[in-house]
């Protein structure tokens, strides 16, 4: 999927506040986090980073070697570049994403360039970040996946883990009403 500039400006905008639903998206997918700790910690790491990976890819040159790592939040630098001395909830989360997946860590410069607007490798766009109708302690992250069951989004189940994830669980698509349900918006 090809993201443009806007778009990923809106992605932005939706990590930092909730915006109204929009008629032209009737599809949405969910994926059930269940966090290891604090819920609301955890949603604070989980947009903390989506909000500087997105500033950048709607400013970095992608072309370049090396894509700046200012923003980033150190403790994800560090847990992409295997550092021991990052913080437990990230290292813990790095191991049950090796765990589940049986793939090695993702690399930050690698990982950052999956957000090149121009590189058609994501699959999905933010959405929104609720808590779960399913139980306690429990997040729905909601993407846009233009109404595709099957996307690419294994950069995105990395982040998950590495802010802390005990569990994460594969997308499920549904209607957008759900979400709006979910929200109070129907």
């Amino acid at each position: 999927m090809q993201h443009d500039i806007e778009g990923v400006k809106r992605e932005a905008a939706r990590v930092s506040g909730r915006l109204e639903s929009d008629p032209q998206t009737p599809v949405l997918a969910f994926v059930e986090v269940i966090p290891e700790g604090d819920p609301e910690e955890y949603a604070r790491r989980l947009r903390e980073v989506l909000a500087a990976v997105f500033r950048l890819a709607a400013q970095a040159d992608f072309d370049r070697e090396e894509l700046p790592l200012e923003t980033v939040p150190d403790w994800f630098v560090q847990v992409c570049q295997g550092g021991a001395a990052t913080d437990s909830f990230a290292t813990d989360g790095r191991a049950r994403y090796a765990e589940r997946t049986g793939d090695d860590p993702w690399e930050i410069q690698d990982w950052l360039s999956r957000f090149d607007p121009e590189l058609e490798a994501r699959g999905w766009a933010f959405w929104d970040l609720t808590h779960s109708a399913v139980g306690r302690g429990r997040l729905n992250l909601w993407l846009d996946t233009w109404g595709e069951p099957f996307f690419s989004w294994e950069e995105l189940r990395w982040l998950l883990y590495t802010c802390g994830a005990d569990s994460v669980a594969d997308p499920v698509v549904t209607g957008a009403d759900v979400w709006a349900d979910r929200i109070g918006r129907r």
